[in-house]
C-alpha cells in the first residue's frame, strides 16, 4: 500500500513549494548536480528519484544528460512532462513508488534531492540496495537530505506562511524516539478562488475537510499529512555504507567542498557504486575450443586416478542395511546439521579430536559459501586474496560488505585487520598461486579477526590435492573464530554430491549454524562422501601423475613464450600472468584490486592431452594456426 506521501506531494503541495524552490534556489543546485556529474559519473544516464515537477530533471537534460524521473505523484509528472517540452528536451517521467520497489532502468548517476525519509528504515535502506543494484560500476549516487540538528534548532510546532491569497499552516511534532517528525499542512484558500499553481479549489488532491470547516465563510481547507524520517548525516552515511556505497564526501548546501556543520541544513552525500564480482557459480558457460587448440582449463582427467576409491564408497554405502534405496529414504531430522554422522570421520581422517556440534554439512563449498555471506555484515569490511574465487565476496558485496583486498602473507596482516575490524576475512588455502598459508600464520591471523569481533573463513577446497596433513582443521581446535571448509569436489570428482564440510573452532559453531541451513546435505551423498574419506589418503597417485606431468606443461608454456608459476608441486596447475599463448586455453583470474592478470592452466594428465599439447607447441615453432588465448569459464 503506498504511503502517506501519494496524498502529500499534490497540486496543493507544490502551490507552497513554488515559493521555497525558487528558481534562483533551483539553478545553484542544478549547477550542483551538473558539476558532480560530470566529475564522477562513468556515463551520462541519470536517474532523478523523487523527480516532482521536473525541476532538475529538466535542466540537467539541457546539460546532456540522458535523465529518467521517477515520482508518485501523477500530478507533479503531467507538469514535468509539460516542463520538458517548453524546454525542447526529451526526458522520460516513470509513475512510480519508490518504496515499493519499481523497476528502475540501468543508470551511470542517480540523484535523489528533497526526497528521502518518507519511509522506515528498512524501506530508506531497501531502496538504496535497489538503486545501487541499478547502477553502472562506478556510478554515483547524490543523496540529499535534511539535517536533524539544524532543522530542531529553530523547529517550531506551528508556523504560518501566506501568499496570493493562499495560506499555509504547518502543525508538526518531533518524536526523539523514533526521529520522526509527523503532523500536517493545511492549505486555506477562498472559494473559487484560482490557485498559484491552476488547480482551484484542489478537494480530491489531498484530504479536504468538510464544507465550511475552514476558518471563515466562503473558504476551504485542504489537509495534507505527513510522517518523514529526519537523520544525523552519520545515519545517512551508515545506510549508504550498508547497501554497499563507497562515500567520496559530503557537502554543505549544495556547494562542492562546503564541510558539513551542526548547523547545516541541506546535506548532500556524493557515493560511488564500485566494481563488484559475480558469483562464478551462476556463469559457467563453457565455449568449444577451436582446432588445434588444447583446453586446459579442466582436468578431466583427474577422475582416472581415483575412480577405485569413488567405486569402493559407493559400494560402501551400498552394503549399508537396507542398501542404498534405504539410505536415500533416510531423513536425518536427529541430525540435521550432520555434525553427528560426519565428525568421526572427519576427525580421523585429519587427525583432530571433533565434536559433533563443531561440524556443519552442506551442499558443496559453494553452499556453504553462500550461507557464510549472510555473516558478511553491512557496511563492515570483508577482507579476501586478490584473486579469490568471486561467490563469497560476491554475495557478501550485495549484502552492502565493503570489499578490501590483502596479502594473509604479509607481516602487517595482523595489524590491517586490527585497523579495518573486519566482520570477515576469507582465505584461499592453497591461493591461486599454488601456496599454503603456514599454520602459525592461520592461527595468528584467527586470533586477530576474532578480536576485531570477526570470523576468519579458511576455504581448502583445492586442498585436498596436497593431502589430509596440510589441511587446516586440526587448529579449529586451538583457535578462536576460525571455519575451515572441505569438500569431495576437487580431486575426488564427486562434486555432483554436493557435500562439503565446515570445521568450526567452538565459538564460531554456533554464529556458523545460525546461517546455515540444514539437511542441506541428502544422507546419501553424506554417505557416499564419508565412504570416501573413510578409506584415507587416496589421492597419492593423482599427486604422482601431477608431479610427473607440471615439468612438462611448464616446458611447452615456456616454448610457448609463457613463464609458469608451477606453485605447489602437488596441485595439478599452473599460473601465467596476462592471457595464455596462443593455442591453449585457460581460465583468466582478474585481480580484484586492479593488479595483474593471472591465466590457470590445468596439468593434462591423460597420453591424449599430453599428446595434444605437445601438438600446440610444434604448430607454434612451425608459425602454425594460433587461436583464443583464453576464455571466460
Amino acid at each position: 500500500m503506498t504511503g502517506w506521501y501519494a496524498d502529500y506531494f499534490t497540486a496543493d503541495y507544490w502551490s507552497f513549494a513554488r515559493h521555497e524552490y525558487t528558481a534562483e534556489r533551483t539553478a545553484g543546485e542544478v549547477a550542483y548536480l551538473a558539476e558532480i556529474l560530470h566529475e564522477h559519473a562513468p556515463g551520462r544516464r541519470v536517474l532523478d528519484l523523487g523527480c516532482g515537477v521536473g525541476r532538475h530533471a529538466v535542466p540537467l537534460a539541457r546539460h546532456g544528460f540522458e535523465v529518467v524521473g521517477v515520482d508518485v505523484c501523477a500530478w507533479a509528472l503531467d507538469r514535468a512532462a509539460e516542463a520538458a517540452g517548453r524546454a525542447g528536451v526529451r526526458v522520460e517521467f516513470r509513475h512510480a513508488d519508490l518504496l515499493a520497489a519499481p523497476d528502475l532502468p540501468e543508470a551511470d548517476a542517480a540523484i535523489c534531492v528533497q526526497a528521502f525519509g518518507w519511509g522506515a528504515d528498512a524501506e530508506q535502506r531497501a531502496l538504496l540496495a535497489r538503486v545501487r543494484e541499478r547502477l553502472a560500476a562506478g556510478g554515483v549516487l547524490i543523496l540529499d537530505h535534511s539535517n536533524v540538528s539544524a532543522i530542531l534548532s529553530r523547529y517550531e510546532p506551528t508556523a504560518r506562511f501566506e501568499a496570493e491569497g493562499e495560506v499555509f499552516d504547518f502543525l508538526r511534532s518531533y518524536d526523539p524516539v523514533s526521529g520522526r517528525s509527523r503532523g500536517e499542512l493545511r492549505v486555506t484558500r477562498r472559494t473559487g478562488a484560482g490557485s498559484a499553481n491552476g488547480s482551484g479549489n484542489a478537494a480530491g488532491t489531498g484530504n479536504p475537510d468538510a464544507s465550511g470547516s475552514g476558518p471563515g465563510s466562503g473558504e476551504t481547507v485542504t489537509v495534507l499529512r505527513d510522517d518523514v524520517r529526519l537523520y544525523q548525516p552519520n545515519e545517512v552515511a551508515a545506510l549508504l555504507r550498508e547497501t554497499g556505497f563507497d562515500i567520496v564526501r559530503a557537502d554543505a548546501d549544495f556547494t562542492a567542498g562546503s564541510p558539513v556543520r551542526p548547523g547545516t541544513r541541506y546535506v548532500q552525500f556524493v557515493a560511488v557504486a564500485p566494481a563488484r564480482p559475480e558469483p562464478a557459480v551462476l556463469d559457467h558457460a563453457r565455449s568449444e575450443p577451436s582446432a588445434g587448440e588444447v583446453d586446459l582449463r579442466w582436468a578431466p582427467d583427474e577422475v582416472e586416478y581415483v575412480r577405485g576409491a569413488v567405486d569402493r564408497a559407493w559400494a560402501g554405502a551400498a552394503a549399508e542395511p537396507g542398501g542404498l534405496a534405504e539410505t536415500a529414504r533416510r531423513y536425518a531430522l536427529d541430525d540435521p546439521y550432520g555434525g553427528a554422522r560426519a565428525a568421526p570421520v572427519l576427525g580421523r581422517h585429519f587427525g583432530a579430536d571433533l565434536s559433533a556440534d563443531r561440524v556443519v554439512t552442506g551442499a558443496g563449498t559453494t553452499g556453504l559459501l553462500n550461507a557464510l555471506s549472510a555473516l558478511a555484515a553491512p557496511g563492515r569490511a570483508l577482507l579476501c586474496t586478490p584473486y579469490a574465487h568471486p561467490d563469497l565476496p560476491a554475495w557478501a558485496a550485495r549484502r552492502g560488505a565493503a570489499l578490501h583486498v590483502f596479502d594473509p602473507a604479509d607481516v602487517a596482516a595482523p595489524e590491517l585487520v586490527a585497523r579495518l575490524r573486519p566482520s570477515m576475512v576469507l582465505v584461499e588455502r592453497p591461493g591461486v598461486r599454488g601456496d599454503l598459508l603456514p599454520p602459525g600464520r592461520v592461527l595468528e591471523l584467527a586470533e586477530a579477526v576474532s578480536g576485531a569481533g570477526g570470523l576468519l573463513v579458511v576455504d581448502e577446497a583445492c586442498a585436498a590435492y596436497a593431502g589430509p596433513e596440510v589441511s587446516a582443521v586440526p587448529l579449529t581446535t586451538r583457535a578462536r573464530g576460525l571455519v575451515v571448509l572441505r569438500s569431495v569436489s576437487k580431486g575426488y570428482c564427486c562434486g555432483g554430491l554436493r557435500a562439503g564440510f565446515a570445521v568450526a573452532s567452538a565459538g564460531a559453531a554456533d554464529t556458523l549454524r545460525a546461517v546455515a541451513p540444514p539437511l542441506a546435505v541428502s544422507p546419501l551423498s553424506l554417505e557416499v562422501a564419508l565412504k570416501l574419506l573413510e578409506q584415507g589418503d587416496v589421492l597419492g597417485p593423482l599427486r604422482a601423475a601431477v608431479a610427473e606431468a607440471k615439468p612438462e606443461l611448464v616446458a611447452a608454456l615456456r616454448a610457448l613464450g609463457r613463464e609458469a608459476d608451477p606453485g605447489h608441486p602437488a596441485l595439478p596447475w599452473v599460473t601465467v600472468e596476462g592471457d595464455a599463448p596462443p593455442g591453449v586455453l585457460g581460465r583468466p583470474l582478474r585481480h580484484r584490486a586492479g593488479g595483474p592478470a593471472l591465466t590457470r592452466i590445468s596439468v593434462p594428465l591423460s597420453a591424449a592431452r599430453r599428446r595434444a599439447l605437445r601438438e600446440a607447441v610444434a604448430a607454434a615453432g612451425d608459425g602454425g594456426r594460433t587461436g583464443r588465448t583464453a576464455v571466460s569459464g
